[in-house]
């Protein structure tokens, strides 16, 4: 068993070595501008891609599970290539962005799998937009997209949150504060899967280019129709902290109410409470060092979904976990990552491979912008 580790493990080292070696010859020059020139004034075309392979020792499902990026072990995979036009004056605006590879086809809808956003909108005064459409969601402080984050695995508490969303906004920026009114179809969902709508608020302060404090919600029914109603209360709140400038700080806490949902009397609410913290450390231009520590719990598993522990007692999912990455960019829109996550759950709900409530991952990636 310990030789086959090892085999593992050098075989991982060789696939890096070789993968960093690559991706660094593709960067090798500086991009010099956006690749799109010449575009009538107020549109802008640009391009994303990002590729990665990743291991993991829980060998249980195909995809990995709470990966929703990277999904796929021992192999050399497309997460996500998008383009996206943008459109903008002082009284419209617009976004389009279609998108192709793993990240759409493990968490968009099949029928809406390569449509990441489409949305119009209109300002009937100075700092207020109304828009609708399809959007990412305004909920949380990673998002679904890498290029956005410290890592590429997302913290548990980003794994349950929503990642995009369906509906019309009413937002406001001003120099200081922030927000947005929302009515929504649903939490993570396109099409509305019952006969309700959901609402959501933003209120956003940011003081000053050192501290910004953001508070979001969701509130509605989220159950499929024809399933009994019930209210879910889901509230996010993040905050952005830059102490230095070689140090960004991003901490992301998650409270969750669902009405009618405890394991022992479904007639009580139940309530998920959820957190992480990321440090990311810039070495140099183009060095970077990153940290997160996370908690999740969801003891009667309304978010999570409810298994049998060892006591054989119905439970929801509990875990820590921490992840280390590195981050090197070739140039100022590119980069390639490494890093390792370590998840551990309740000692009594053995979930992953070979009875373990444990489980190690490996991502090694690299992504582009232009």
């Amino acid at each position: 068993m310990i030789k086959l580790k090892e085999f593992r493990m050098k075989r991982l080292y060789i696939v890096y070595v070789f993968f960093t070696c690559f991706t660094i010859s593709l960067f090798s020059q500086e991009t010099s501008g956006k690749l799109f020139t010449g575009l009538p004034e107020g549109l802008t075309i640009s391009g994303y891609t990002d590729v990665y392979i990743a291991y993991d020792n829980d060998k249980n499902l195909t995809p990995r599970s709470y990966s929703s990026i990277a999904p796929y072990r021992d192999e050399f995979r497309l997460n996500i290539a998008q383009i996206s036009a943008k459109y903008s004056n002082e009284k419209i605006r617009s976004t389009i962005t279609v998108q192709y590879g793993d990240v759409p086809r493990i968490n968009w809808p099949s029928d809406n799998q390569f449509i990441q956003e489409a949305n119009i909108g209109f300002s009937p005064s100075k700092n207020i937009w109304i828009d609708a459409g399809y959007f990412l969601t305004h909920i949380g402080g990673e998002g679904i997209i890498p290029k956005y984050n410290y890592f590429q695995s997302l913290a548990l508490t980003t794994y349950y949150e929503p990642f995009f969303q369906s509906g019309i906004k009413l937002s406001y920026a001003g120099k200081k504060f922030y927000g947005a009114l929302h009515l929504l179809n649903g939490f993570n969902v396109f099409s509305d899967n019952n006969k309700n709508k959901s609402v959501g608020v933003t209120l956003g302060y940011k003081p000053n280019d050192k501290i910004d404090f953001t508070l979001n919600n969701i509130i509605g029914n989220e159950q499929p129709y024809p399933s009994p109603g019930k209210t879910r209360a889901y509230n996010n709140l993040v905050i952005k902290f830059f102490p230095h400038k070689k140090v960004d700080v991003i901490f992301c806490g998650d409270v969750c109410y669902q009405e009618e949902s405890k394991i022992k009397d479904t007639t009580e609410a139940a309530t998920m409470f959820s957190a992480f913290a990321s440090v990311k450390f810039h070495a140099s231009k183009k060095f970077s060092v990153s940290v997160r520590g996370e908690i999740f719990r969801d003891e009667n598993g309304f978010m999570s979904g409810r298994f049998l522990d060892t006591d054989t007692n119905l439970t929801g999912f509990k875990a820590f976990g921490i992840t280390g990455g590195l981050e090197y960019n070739p140039t100022d829109n590119s980069y390639i990552r490494f890093e390792t996550r370590y998840i551990s759950a309740d000692s009594k709900q053995k979930i992953f491979y070979d009875n373990s409530n444990s489980k190690i991952e490996i991502i090694l990636s690299s992504g582009i912008e232009f």
